[in-house]
C-alpha cells in the first residue's frame, strides 16, 4: 500500500478516535466517571494514531516532550482498560488516591526518556535503517507484559462477574457484557499486532513491517466503530453488582435442617406457580415470594442442586418445552413457539441450555418424538 495512502488512512483513524474520545469526556448521560476513562483511551489512542501519521510523513516533532510523551502509552491501557471494567462491573467502585499508583510506570518511563533520551528513532525509514540497541527491546518487552497482566486481570474480573450473574438472573444475554469481551480480544490483538509490528525492525523487512502497519490500521478502524455501535447504544439495563457480592456464602449460619427447609419451599413454589415461565425471573424475585434471603437461597440452590441459578431456573424451562412438544398435538407447534412458552427469550441461549441439558439439540429430541408416535 503506498505510504500517502496509509498516512490518509491513519489521518482519517486519528480524527474519528479524537471525535470519539471528546464526546465520551463531555457527554453528560450515563456514567461520568466511565465514560471520561474510556473517553481517555480513546484519546491516547488518537495521539498514537497521530504521532504514526507524522512518521509516516517524515515530521519529527523537535519538542522532547510531545515526542517522548506517547511512547509509553501502552503503559495506560491496561490500567485505564482494568478501572473502566471494574466501574462498569461493580456499582460500589469508586476511584480513589491510591488508583494513582497505576500510573507509576508510565510516569517513571516517560521520565527516564525526557532525561536521558529516546531509545525510538524518528521516521519509520530511521527505524527500518539502524540496527536498534538492546535496551529498546527489553523495555519494550517489559510494557508488553505489563499490559498483558492488566489485561489478565481484565479478564478475570468479567470471568468472575458472569459467575455471579448466573446466580442472580435466569436470563443474563443482555447483562453479559459482550461487548465488553468484544473490547477486552481486539486490544489483546491489536496489541499482539503491535508487538510483531514493531519488533519486525531486526529483519529489516518492509514488507512484513508494511503489511503489520495496514493490519493494524485496520483493525483499529473496525475496532472504533464497533465499540461505538455496540456498546455506546446499549440500553441502560445494567447497574452493577457489589464488589462484596464475590464472596460466597461466607459466614452462613443455614442449619442442615433449613436447608431442607427451603429447598422443599423452593420445590412446591416451582410445582405451583411456575415462576420459570416469567423470562425475566431473578433470584430477589424467589426470595421475595419464599420470604428467604437472596444469599440463603443462593445457598440452598448451589449446594443442594449442585447448579447457579441461571442453569438452574433453565433446567426447568428445559423441562417444560419437553412438556409442551411431548403433549401437544398441533403439529404446527414449532420449537420456537414452545421455548417462548417457557420463559426463554433468547434461541441462542435455548439451544446451548437444551444440549447441555439433554445431550441432544431441541430438533434432534423433536425427531425423536415424532419417530416414537409414527411407530406407536
Amino acid at each position: 500500500m503506498d505510504a500517502r495512502l496509509i498516512s490518509l488512512f491513519s489521518f482519517l483513524i486519528t480524527f474519528q478516535l479524537l471525535f470519539v474520545g471528546i464526546f465520551l469526556i463531555t457527554h453528560p448521560k450515563g456514567n461520568r466517571r466511565n465514560n471520561i476513562l474510556l473517553g481517555t483511551i480513546f484519546l491516547l489512542m488518537a495521539w498514537n494514531m497521530g504521532d504514526l501519521t507524522l512518521q509516516v510523513y517524515g515530521v519529527v516533532l523537535r519538542w522532547n516532550f510531545l515526542t517522548h510523551i506517547d511512547d509509553g502509552f501502552l503503559l495506560l491501557y491496561g490500567p485505564l482498560f482494568y478501572l473502566y471494567a471494574r466501574g462498569v462491573i461493580f456499582k460500589d467502585f469508586r476511584l480513589s488516591g491510591a488508583t494513582l499508583l497505576h500510573l507509576t510506570p508510565y510516569l517513571l518511563l516517560t521520565a527516564s526518556l525526557l532525561s536521558f533520551g529516546n531509545l525510538m528513532p524518528g521516521t519509520t525509514e530511521e527505524f527500518l535503517a539502524i540496527e536498534l540497541p538492546w535496551q529498546y527491546y527489553t523495555i519494550g518487552a517489559l510494557i508488553y507484559t505489563h499490559f498483558f497482566v492488566y489485561l489478565g486481570l481484565t479478564y478475570l474480573t468479567l470471568w468472575k462477574y458472569r459467575r455471579i450473574i448466573k446466580n442472580e438472573y435466569s436470563q443474563i444475554d443482555q447483562i453479559n457484557l459482550g461487548w465488553l469481551s468484544f473490547s477486552l480480544n481486539s486490544f489483546g490483538l491489536l496489541t499482539i499486532v503491535s508487538l510483531i509490528h514493531n519488533f519486525i525492525a531486526p529483519a529489516k523487512n518492509v514488507y512484513v513491517f508494511m503489511v503489520t502497519l495496514v493490519l493494524l490500521l485496520l483493525y483499529i478502524f473496525y475496532f472504533v466503530n464497533r465499540v461505538i455501535l455496540k456498546a455506546l447504544r446499549q440500553p441502560e439495563i445494567f447497574a452493577g453488582i457489589g464488589q462484596n457480592e464475590t464472596a460466597r456464602y461466607q459466614g452462613s449460619s443455614l442449619t442442615a435442617g433449613q436447608v431442607e427447609e427451603y429447598r422443599q419451599k423452593l420445590l412446591t413454589l416451582l410445582r405451583t406457580d411456575k415462576p420459570f415461565l416469567n423470562p425475566q425471573v431473578s433470584l430477589s424475585d424467589l426470595s421475595e415470594k419464599l420470604s428467604i434471603s437472596s444469599k440463603n437461597l443462593s445457598q440452598v440452590i448451589n449446594q443442594t442442586f449442585g447448579k447457579n441459578f441461571f442453569d438452574f431456573i433453565n433446567s426447568y424451562r428445559i423441562q417444560e418445552v419437553q412438556h409442551i412438544l411431548k403433549d401437544s398435538r398441533d403439529d404446527k407447534m414449532t420449537i420456537l413457539e414452545a421455548m417462548y412458552e417457557a420463559g426463554f427469550n433468547s434461541k441462542s441461549s435455548f439451544n446451548t441450555a437444551f444440549k447441555k441439558e439433554t445431550g441432544q439439540t431441541p430438533s434432534e429430541f423433536r425427531k425423536n418424538i415424532s419417530r416414537m408416535r409414527s411407530t406407536s
